[in-house]
């Protein structure tokens, strides 16, 4: 069986959260803090909880309708969790096999649960007057005793059938009819119907929920631990617990005995396999090793003789790398978080083979980096063995080429509650962040992908280098690699923070005009070897200048040309003042303008380009060639 959708209604803030489709392997909600996405979870999770939760009318029925809805009686009809299974194949051919072909009408089941019930409710869509017609054609029953009972339609009137005909029947038909009874019962059971005769083919899978209040404490009572039930799962720190040590083989009262030693070995040995599958996904320290003890506490009795109060399990965390050890609550939580996961994931996989993972805001504390492995951990080692349900509002838990698995939570007030959708369009600003995060986050790492990038101040560089190299292009000179990917960063001072951001791994070209600020601060970037010195290119060394921008490629008359027909303007070279900036020069002469729009004048009319000078267009073709230069 696979879950395939689920509702909530009327479980703490939610009203109707309205119909949740579960993607086959991984589902992501997604939502702000308090929207919901803890309730939707924890809902579905009493559903067929590991751990016997259920649901408690004044605990979790919402606040707000409690009062209303308990003088309308109409809390017992309230169904908080219902959700929808796909059968497998198997499942249908064994429904098949033993009530016959098309009795089965539909291919997935209903289950629900309502209020302080542990009842669990079934919607089967079967046809059971087919299934009674099929058990009683395989009887060996006198044609008119098989007519008869044959005109039922439920094997609760076939029962009564049965015993009405018993009344005053001969040897020969009582015998069958007995016959008949005995078949009955091993066929669907006393009282059963054919859809609690289906039920008993079908297994509905159990869900493992993990949150925050089921990492590890790092000193654990034992006695304490020993008081627990055995078969409870990851809802607490001492569930967490019990799961770890059952992974050793052992028990709280076994590590108090005197040969823990032994204990502790089998202990360790166990947590080593479990750091190694966390260092396969936490890249953060891979230096880290669990260590166990056992603390005694020494009381007196009345007597003033010595024995033992308390015994504690204490868990270490050793630091190869830095030589020291430490208690295990004080190491990062995202090692927390990831080591406790898997010491209760493990056990309880172990046990179990049909079951749902419910994940409540994973990784939440790992770096950013750090929940893109978790999600690679949830792809690769969970969802092969089961569906995974997981919860978060972090634009690093959302994975941008898999959209499809998102559902976005929010909450709409007390008369809506929480509802959850995948319809981004109808969703507020707030909600939609973490994926609107998400994929700007995407869009910026797939902006620089290979060594054929090449970064440029703004839009005007863009398009000079772009429209220029075409024209040498067609006069067969040098022009820009078909492979160059040109990104403006903006200004001047976004690039060194866009050259960050790319990082070391990611390689890039850098154009900028010499003797700005951001020129400057790219020499720290080169020194932190963020960036090589080979692709950096200052304009002024293409043109031997120590104050140079790319509008200093073009000779004065030429750029004038361009600049006196965006601003309609009649500036002639022994108007400008001295300096050797043009750009300055025109600002001092008039103010700060628009340098995109002499841009705009080669874009709008590209046969002004055939007018440029020779000189420009050898200034623009060294420029080109030294960018070509830079690829590796």
């Amino acid at each position: 069986m696979r879950l395939t959708r689920f509702r909530v209604r009327k479980f703490r803030n939610i009203v109707d959260s309205g119909d949740i489709t579960v993607d086959s392997d991984v589902t992501c909600l997604v939502g702000m803090n308090e929207a919901g996405k803890t309730a939707v979870l924890a809902a579905l999770h009493r559903l067929n909880p590991v751990d016997g939760a259920t649901f408690n009318t004044q605990q979790d029925y919402p606040r707000w309708l409690l009062t209303k809805d308990r003088k309308a009686e109409a809390i017992s009809k309230a169904r908080p969790i219902e959700a929808d299974f796909a059968l497998s194949d198997d499942e249908k051919k064994a429904i098949s096999d033993k009530f016959g072909d098309g009795v089965l009408t539909g291919d997935s089941i209903t289950v629900y649960r309502k209020y302080d019930k542990d009842t669990t409710w079934w919607v089967v869509s079967a046809d059971e007057a087919k299934a009674v017609r099929g058990f009683v054609a395989a009887l060996d029953l006198p044609e008119e005793v098989a007519k008869e009972l044959t005109s039922t339609t439920t094997f609760e009137d076939l029962r009564g059938r049965i015993t009405a005909l018993s009344e005053g029947a001969d040897e020969t038909l009582t015998a069958a009819l007995s016959s008949t009874t005995t078949a009955l019962d091993g066929h669907v059971a006393n009282g059963k119907s054919i859809s609690d005769a289906i039920i008993t083919l079908l297994d509905v899978p159990t869900f493992f929920y993990f949150g925050e209040y089921s990492v590890l404490e790092g000193r654990i009572d034992l006695l304490r631990l020993s008081k627990g039930g055995a078969e409870e799962t990851a809802s607490t720190s001492d569930q967490t617990a019990r799961s770890l040590l059952a992974l050793a083989d052992t028990t709280p009262t076994a590590l108090c005995s005197d040969d823990y030693e032994d204990r502790r070995a089998e202990l360790e040995a166990v947590s080593n396999d479990l750091t190694e599958q966390v260092f396969e996904y936490w890249k953060q320290n891979p230096s880290l090793r669990v260590r166990f003890d056992i603390d005694r506490k020494i009381g007196t009795d009345p007597q003033g003789r010595p024995h033992i109060t308390q015994n504690i399990l204490d868990i270490r965390v050793e630091d190869t790398r830095h030589f020291f050890t430490n208690n295990f609550s004080q190491r990062s939580s995202g090692f927390r978080w990831f080591f406790s996961f898997l010491a209760a994931f493990t056990e309880f996989e172990s046990r179990n083979d049909n079951f749902v993972i419910l994940l409540d805001e994973p990784g939440l504390t790992l770096h950013g980096r750090a929940q893109a492995d978790f999600l690679r951990f949830i792809n690769e080692r969970l969802a092969p063995a089961a569906q995974v349900l997981y919860t978060t509002h972090s634009p690093f838990m959302v994975e941008t080429d898999q959209i499809e698995r998102v559902r976005i939570v929010e909450d709409k007030g007390p008369k809506e509650g929480a509802v959850v959708s995948r319809e981004v369009l109808s969703v507020d600003a707030d909600s939609l962040f973490p994926l609107q995060a998400a994929l700007g986050y995407d869009v910026a790492q797939h902006l620089f992908i290979g060594n054929s990038n090449l970064l440029v101040e703004g839009p005007s560089d863009f398009l000079y280098l772009d429209l220029i190299s075409r024209k040498l292009a067609d006069e067969d000179r040098t022009s820009l690699d078909e492979h160059w990917r040109i990104l403006p960063a903006g200004s001047a001072s976004n690039i060194p923070a866009f050259v960050a951001l790319i990082g070391r791994e990611l390689e890039v070209t850098v154009l900028v005009d010499s003797g700005t600020e951001g020129a400057g601060r790219l020499d720290a970037a080169m020194e932190a070897g963020r960036l090589s010195k080979d692709r950096l290119i200052r304009v002024g060394d293409i043109i031997s200048a120590k104050h140079a921008d790319i509008e200093d490629l073009f000779t004065v008359s030429d750029y004038l040309a361009l600049y006196n027909n965006a601003f309609n303007r009649r500036v002639k070279e022994d108007d400008l003042p001295p300096g050797d900036r043009i750009v300055h020069r025109l600002q001092q002469l008039h103010e700060k303008y628009d340098h995109y729009k002499p841009a705009e004048v080669l874009l709008r009319d590209p046969k002004k380009i055939d007018g440029l000078s020779a000189e420009t267009l050898a200034n623009f073709q060294a420029l080109i060639e030294r960018i070509n230069g830079t690829q590796q």
